[in-house]
């Protein structure tokens, strides 16, 4: 064991160490196999090492990998009293989105790295890592944030013509859906409906009470 691991392999003991429904399991698996926490969770970060680098169900394991446990801890940030974790899952959530849309359009390009899903999620954990500069802190301060900023009155301006166009749209079709209300055709089709509920409320009522006849 190096030196340079030492302090990791105490975070993930303090980490075991918390009492939650992950932990019960893994307690439950140590009393059954005697195998320490510890080992079954390198354990399990080995093969889902070595099932990335395969690639079959590779995307789908990265995506529950860097998607579950931001989650979870995003809602641990949003319950706890402190600000800070809410910035640092924020941020994550921003380069996650970022990437996710480059990761769309580049898709053709990407399919054909080697080991691209691996490649992918050792780039994710290395964003959520619970350190104060990790990848999403160096990726939103250096890259996004800046062009963010510099971009920021063109967004706002292009997102408020666009929320206007669809309320031009949703106050339009109120109008239209109210005018046809009000219209002859549109009364005779509430009538028809309304007749239509009724007599099928009327067959329902029948036939239950045919069914309690034939009951007793």
């Amino acid at each position: 064991m190096t030196t340079a691991l030492v302090p990791y392999l105490e975070k993930l003991d303090a980490a075991l160490a918390e009492k939650n429904i992950l932990t019960d399991q893994l307690n439950m698996i140590e009393a059954k196999t005697g195998l320490p926490k510890r080992n079954v969770v390198l354990g399990g970060v080995a093969v889902t090492f070595i099932w990335l680098a395969i690639g079959i169900g590779s995307s789908l394991l990265c995506s529950v990998v860097c998607f579950i446990y931001p989650a979870y801890k995003s809602f641990k940030a949003v319950e706890s009293p402190q600000g800070d974790d809410d910035k640092q899952w924020l941020t994550y959530w921003i380069v996650y989105s970022t990437f996710n849309i480059l990761e769309y359009f580049a898709d053709l390009i990407l399919f054909w790295i080697p080991m691209y899903d691996l490649i992918k999620c050792l780039f994710l954990v290395w964003c959520m890592w619970p350190i104060p500069n990790n990848g999403s802190s160096i990726v939103y301060n250096n890259v996004l944030r800046p062009w963010l900023l510099k971009n920021e009155s063109k967004i706002d301006a292009r997102l408020d013509n666009v929320a206007g166009k669809v309320n031009k749209y949703v106050d339009d079709a109120k109008r239209e859906a109210t005018a046809f209300t009000d219209s002859s055709t549109g009364q005779a089709l509430s009538a028809g409906v309304q007749i239509a509920a009724q007599s099928a409320s009327e067959q329902l009522d029948e036939a239950i009470a045919e069914d309690k006849d034939k009951d007793i």
